[in-house]
């Protein structure tokens, strides 16, 4: 736990460190990364049992490191909401050659938001979850709700594709996540849900009789297995399909 903590809020920026050494073996990780962020700010909210007055350090420095790079100026000719790899602590989108676009992130971390936003409201946080969180959310949702088929990058970072498992999988859960949030604050969620349950349709392609496939040029994929278990849903813990594909 104490580790785990090390590597949140670093710098006072809100960023979470993928390694805080920077000369970790095979190249420098002392990078935030859009996915991994979100991941682990919904780790630590849940460890933690969304204890406010535990975690409200991190987490408004979260809110605040969002805030931060979805302001940024993408060098790379594609919208800042999928950059993947950010410097820390200035925010700025990593500058060198990576794969992009990863089309995961801005659902994640909206989802994050929408977990972080409901214990604003359970603290009597209301105008902070309203005004400041609820925009946050909304400007990734945007991009979800738009570009969901769009081609990107695997989160290993290594293939391309329009059609992966894990991607579909993270926005339908943070698109219900939204939309219970939305519901709270008094804005609709139905767009969202409607949008989850258009996504969703498509995920049963992925069940080939056999197992669930990653995508058609990496079919058996540790993401799969990562996506049963983060994320639910259709396919679950507790479906035959996900005890057919371990």
């Amino acid at each position: 736990m104490t580790k785990f903590e090390a590597n949140l809020n670093i710098q006072g920026s809100g960023a979470i460190v993928a390694a805080p050494d920077h000369d970790t073996p095979g190249g420098n990780y002392y990078y935030h990364w859009m996915r991994d962020g979100a991941l682990s700010s919904m780790v630590y909210m849940q460890i933690n049992d969304g204890e406010y007055d535990t975690i409200q350090e991190v987490m408004n420095g979260y809110q605040g490191w969002v805030k931060n790079v979805q302001g940024k100026t993408e060098p790379h000719d594609i919208d800042v909401r999928v950059e993947p790899k950010f410097e820390i602590p200035s925010g700025e989108p990593f500058a060198g050659a990576w794969c992009r676009p990863q089309n995961d992130g801005p659902g994640l971390r909206a989802n994050t938001l929408a977990k972080w936003g409901t214990i604003l409201l359970n603290s009597d946080k209301q105008d902070q979850a309203k005004n400041d969180v609820w925009p946050l959310m909304k400007n990734d949702l945007d991009w979800v709700m738009e570009n969901w088929e769009s081609n990107g990058c695997d989160l290993w970072e290594e293939i391309q594709s329009d059609d992966f498992f894990w991607n579909k999988m993270s926005q339908v859960y943070s698109l219900r996540g939204a939309a219970d949030f939305a519901d709270l604050i008094g804005e609709s969620g139905d767009t969202y849900r409607s949008k989850a349950d258009d996504i969703e349709a498509t995920i049963g392609g992925h069940w080939n009789g056999n197992y669930l496939w990653e995508s058609t040029n990496r079919e058996k994929d540790g993401a799969v297995i990562h996506a049963i278990t983060t994320f639910g849903g259709k396919y679950g813990p507790t479906s035959a399909e996900a005890a057919a594909t371990i």
